[in-house]
């Protein structure tokens, strides 16, 4: 991660930890412990995963029930550094944090903490739009059926080895790059 990278995470880190006070996360030692976890960026080409926070083992943990300490790093997908993909980036780091914060399982404990963001009702949105972008980025095939025009992004050549789901008739590839 250059310089300019770092700055860009940094003020997203610090805005999340802000608006997380002001929302009522009120656990001073624990903000605190987030302002200092690692950050780092996940593969270029990762899809599907658009921030992940990793643990120590549990072995290395200083207490049975997750916290701040027990966070390696958090990880977030290069291009959410962009400046068009602000507001996703901050929901996504503040979902992480709620991660570090001990909430490992998304369920609706965890779904409830994430409703507080002033943004959240965005993510669908842009969470969609962005894997549309990154789809197409990483993609160098386009499988098309000839009846219905379905068209999948795919990296590998499907060599009418593959059907539509829709109509059965044989995907016909057609080079992006």
């Amino acid at each position: 991660m250059n310089q300019e990278e770092s700055l860009v995470l940094k003020k997203s880190v610090n805005s999340v930890l802000d608006t997380m006070v002001k929302l009522g996360f009120d656990i001073t030692k624990e903000i605190s412990e987030l302002k200092h976890i690692k950050m780092g960026l996940l593969r270029k080409s990762s899809v599907y995963r658009h921030g992940v926070t990793r643990y120590f083992p549990t072995s290395k943990w200083d207490s049975k029930k997750p916290n701040p300490s027990c966070v390696r790093v958090v990880d977030i997908h290069p291009l959410l550094l962009e400046p068009e993909w602000e507001i996703y980036r901050e929901i996504i780091i503040f979902h992480e944090f709620i991660h570090c914060l001990g909430y490992l399982g998304h369920n609706k404990i965890f779904y409830k903490l994430e409703s507080l963001w002033p943004t959240i009702k965005q993510k669908k949105v842009l969470g969609n739009k962005f894997m549309k972008k990154l789809k197409l980025k990483n993609s160098t095939w386009k499988w098309i059926c000839p009846k219905c025009k379905i068209e999948v992004l795919r990296q590998r050549k499907s060599s009418g080895k593959y059907i539509c789901i829709k109509c059965n008739c044989k995907l016909i590839d057609k080079a992006i790059r």
